[in-house]
């Protein structure tokens, strides 16, 4: 080679090799900028005071975020799937120390003509408003709220749930917060932030199911792909944290069961079910078992139930919020004998629940009814964000509400209460009576039982909008008479306090009746 070419070529090299780095470098940081904007970022405040996490990478997004959230100017980290609308529906999380004040920014990435916080009667906010043509501003000093925002009026479009989690200062101390770790001494599994295929860590099992007394810890930001399983465990076994667990079509079942236990504790964690059609947690044949602070979301229709619980007693769930594109809530008697023969549901609470439904029911008691009793079941202190009937029959199955009792296998129910309950949008706001199946006949009820209610009660439920359809905060109370079967009466049902558009309920001559047979001792207060 020519000794002036080869001087050309390393004089080339020298100034190519520079200016390459500093285009990589500036590619690097565009690409990383455009990753925090959207995915969030993952920052600690140097006194643990507040914490956010980025989006990992694994997880399936289904769009770009149609909201942008900062906290006190860091980003969160915002997931997605789709509604059966064709909707994006963001959700995301984030720490803060309880008591502290704190500034909460939303982006919405389209035209923002109108907006609603929710559920506003139940939130503690310091202040909310508007500071641009797509951002609104909200500020707060209390931990472990979740709040919803709906733009322009569309409930089935574009939707934030953002969870407002407390810093944890339940976290176990571990010699190693980061990945996983499981600790024999301590019975514990622990998730450190990141992803977690449980598949790869349990040698092709994607289910952890937890020994008796041992406990799950999730950390924020941790994000296990697979599915978490208790049998027959007591008190002082544990899932806990503020990460998430989510499955999709690959394992498509129940991302979260308890079956036969006796004791066990839910608290803090977000279980989605994403693009599968499944239930999504499962409480079957317990007792004692209790939810604080959980988040249970899926959008895809249907059978998505958010949570079923099956023949079980004395168990509490508080805090919780729970979506669905099917029953948000669906207490069950899911047995092979007859009603008589089966496990009774009873002493159940639900207090400062938020419960969205986009199809069916948002607080369901059936339909199937293999259960020897249904008693002492309490819905209070909670709001109902939105509840839809059905995105396919619209106003045709009469079965469907936001506050449901539908019996199709004869039973027995008594001393139901819902009590300070706000509905923001609903189809049907009450039904309760029996049915001789469900689906279309799809699923088939037996009537040939003795079955009953009594002692229902309705106290300070509003809802305060109208969708505009023919069932709109329809109130539907039946009973049963069919020859060739036992009569069924609803007995005994309480309307205190009752409002639908700001109007009282006072009589059943009130337009939003629509009455059954065997009907009695209706009273309003």
């Amino acid at each position: 080679m020519n000794v002036y070419m080869q001087i050309l070529i390393n004089m080339v090299s020298k100034i190519t090799k520079p200016l390459f780095a500093l285009l990589a470098i500036m590619f690097t940081a565009s690409v990383s900028a455009r990753s925090s904007a959207t995915y969030g970022e993952d920052y600690t405040a140097p006194d643990s005071s507040l914490i956010t996490h980025a989006v990992v990478k694994e997880f399936p997004m289904e769009a770009k975020p149609t909201y942008t959230v900062t906290v006190n100017g860091k980003k969160v980290g915002l997931y997605n799937d789709m509604s059966h609308w064709g909707g994006v529906v963001n959700f995301g999380s984030f720490e803060f120390k309880n008591g502290k004040e704190i500034t909460i920014r939303i982006t919405y990435a389209g035209d923002m003509k109108s907006y609603e916080v929710l559920p506003i009667k139940k939130l503690d906010l310091l202040k909310v408003k508007k500071t641009g043509k797509r951002t609104i501003e909200i500020k707060t000093s209390r931990a472990d709220q979740n709040i919803t925002v709906i733009v322009n009026g569309e409930p089935k479009k574009d939707v934030l749930h953002l969870f407002c989690n407390s810093v944890d200062v339940k976290a176990p101390a571990v010699p190693d917060s980061k990945g996983y770790h499981c600790y024999e001494n301590m019975k514990l599994h622990y998730f450190g932030p990141g992803f977690h295929d449980l598949k790869k860590i349990f040698k092709d099992r994607d289910m952890l199911v937890l020994n008796d007394g041992w406990k799950v810890y999730i950390a924020g930001g941790a994000v296990l792909y697979g599915r978490i399983g208790l049998w027959g465990t007591n008190k002082g076994t544990k899932v806990y944290g503020r990460g998430m667990v989510y499955n999709d079509t690959n394992n498509a079942r129940v991302i979260f069961e308890a079956n036969e236990c006796k004791g066990a504790d839910v608290e803090g964690v977000l279980f989605h079910c994403h693009r599968a059609g499944v239930w999504q947690v499962v409480i079957n044949h317990c007792r004692n078992v209790e939810f604080k602070g959980v988040k249970i979301l899926s959008t895809r229709y249907a059978s998505t139930d958010g949570l079923d619980i099956v023949n079980s007693q004395q168990c509490a769930f508080l805090n919780t919020f729970i979506r669905a594109n099917d029953d948000a809530i669906a207490i069950k008697g899911l047995d092979s004998r007859k009603p008589a023969e089966c496990p009774p549901t009873s002493n159940l609470t639900f207090c400062g629940m938020q419960l969205w439904n986009d199809c069916n029911c948002a607080m369901g008691i059936g339909a199937e009814n293999h259960c020897s009793l249904y008693e002492n079941i309490r819905f209070m202190n909670s709001s109902i964000l939105f509840s839809y009937d059905d995105p396919d029959y619209h106003e045709t199955l009469d079965e469907r509400a936001a506050l449901t009792i539908c019996c199709i296998h004869g039973t027995h129910f008594r001393n139901i209460s819902y009590e300070n309950v706000d509905v923001y949008h609903c189809e049907r706001l009450i039904a309760a009576g029996f049915q001789p199946s469900f689906w279309f006949g799809a699923l088939p009820g037996d009537q040939s039982t003795e079955g009953s209610m009594r002692n229902i009660k309705y106290q300070n439920v509003n809802s305060y909008n109208n969708s505009g359809s023919t069932i709109a905060n329809q109130i539907h109370i039946y009973g049963w008479n069919k020859q060739g079967t036992p009569e069924k009466s609803v007995d005994g049902v309480l309307f205190e306090n009752v409002n639908i558009e700001g109007r009282k309920v006072s009589s059943l001559a009130d337009k939003h009746f629509l009455l059954g047979p065997n009907v009695k001792n209706v009273e309003f207060k």
